[in-house]
């Protein structure tokens, strides 16, 4: 039964990652390349809008001010609403990645000392598993395989849980053994969650379409504006794509899995807990 809910679970898998992550793609470009990208492309769409624009004033047709102001003024609040959104989505994925680090390894130290309360087979079996989990867990952040590092720690989680169940067959204390069976528990349910924050949990496509698509609108609609009002000067009209790309270029680090981003999730707690372990066997 369990072989033929594996291979459901593989066979489902890949179509929910066939659609193109847009913010994967994104976030894989250097962030000034992205930036750079990013205010020439809505410069030409501002240049565009403010070419119609500016056709209309060389041909005397007047549009009404307070009309179009009206509706430049809310295509762009609209995109502001939805860039606020969205950064607030990506800054609190990352605080929480920070603070199931912080967790996770209170978690695992936990386990490392109530690993004590049990037999010293088991004992020295699972702190020496948790130090390497705890090696792989900091390694990960910087290692060029990653997969190879996450089916190790599945497998630790695996070989953990059999130190685990062995203790039936041992004569410990009820108490001291729930002690530990809870610590473990704890640890590969926060292991769980981690990964899937870190790994799955995203900006979605249609949130990243609309901000493009908002943005172009906007900016179309600014540029003509100001052909209508015979506003040419590069400095003015050059300061929207350059604020919207420095947001988005924000809410593209935050939002990746890239080693070499700028907001780290912070290693601290886990090197901690490492010290710990390296003390304890020394």
């Amino acid at each position: 039964m369990e072989y033929t809910h594996q291979i459901e679970f593989k066979r489902h898998f890949p179509a929910e990652e066939s659609e193109t992550d847009i913010g994967r793609f994104i976030s894989r470009i250097k962030p000034w390349i992205l930036f750079l990208l990013i205010v020439v492309v809505y410069m030409l769409i501002i240049s565009l809008g403010a070419m119609f624009g500016h056709q209309k004033l060389l041909n005397g047709i007047k549009e009404p001010e307070t009309a179009i102001e009206a509706t430049v003024g809310s295509v762009l609040g609209l995109l502001a609403f939805i860039l606020g959104f969205t950064f607030s989505l990506t800054w609190t994925r990352f605080a929480n990645r920070n603070r199931m680090v912080i967790g996770h390894a209170k978690a695992i130290e936990i386990c490392y000392l109530r690993a004590g309360l049990v037999t010293e087979k088991q004992k020295l079996n699972v702190r020496r598993l948790l130090k390497e989990y705890t090696e792989i867990l900091l390694g990960i952040q910087t290692g060029a395989d990653r997969e190879m590092s996450l089916a190790r720690i599945d497998e630790i989680h695996r070989l953990i849980w059999n130190e685990t169940t062995s203790l039936a067959k041992e004569d410990i204390d009820s108490e001291l053994r729930s002690l530990f069976i809870s610590s473990v528990n704890d640890m590969i349910g926060l292991s769980l969650e981690r990964k899937i924050v870190t790994m799955f949990l995203r900006v979605p496509n249609a949130i990243w379409r609309s901000l493009f698509f908002l943005a172009a609108i906007g900016m179309l609609a600014f540029g003509y504006q100001a052909g209508i009002f015979g506003i040419s000067r590069l400095f003015q009209l050059v300061l929207l794509p350059i604020a919207f790309a420095l947001v988005m270029v924000l809410i593209a680090d935050l939002n990746s899995q890239d080693l070499r981003r700028r907001f780290k999730v912070t290693q601290r707690p886990l090197m901690e807990v490492l010290a710990l372990m390296e003390m304890d066997i020394s």
